[in-house]
């Protein structure tokens, strides 16, 4: 049974942390609802933009990850990690885009961590 990374993720996002809003720049600062007409109305620039910031912050928010993250990631594959993040903005359209992605990568570093033996 295929199971995907980001699963308790999808009802999950809500739960961001608090990050400030301030230093945040460029896609991952439009709401949701503007990260998803991007795919409605098949604007091919903005699809790039989203698509590439949600990729680039998993990319950077990985790089310290246990490995059982980032071979699930890999198992994905970055179509999915960006349709999981847009079906959870369908929920949440007045949310930021960088809110989404970060509930997301957390909730899915949780899943992955838990149960693992401590490091020592």
């Amino acid at each position: 049974m295929h199971r995907t990374i980001l699963a308790a993720a999808l009802c999950a996002a809500s739960t961001a942390p608090a990050l400030s809003e301030a230093y945040m720049m460029g896609t991952g600062q439009w709401t949701c609802e503007r990260a998803r007409a991007a795919f409605v109305t098949e604007n091919v620039t903005d699809q790039g933009q989203v698509a590439g910031w949600i990729l680039g912050y998993w990319s950077h928010a990985s790089i310290d990850a246990p490995k059982a993250l980032l071979d699930k990631m890999q198992e994905v594959g970055p179509a999915k990690i960006i349709d999981i993040t847009l079906a959870q903005c369908q929920a949440s359209p007045n949310a930021r885009l960088f809110q989404v992605t970060e509930a997301i990568f957390q909730n899915s570093l949780k899943e992955e961590t838990e149960g693992e033996a401590p490091a020592e």
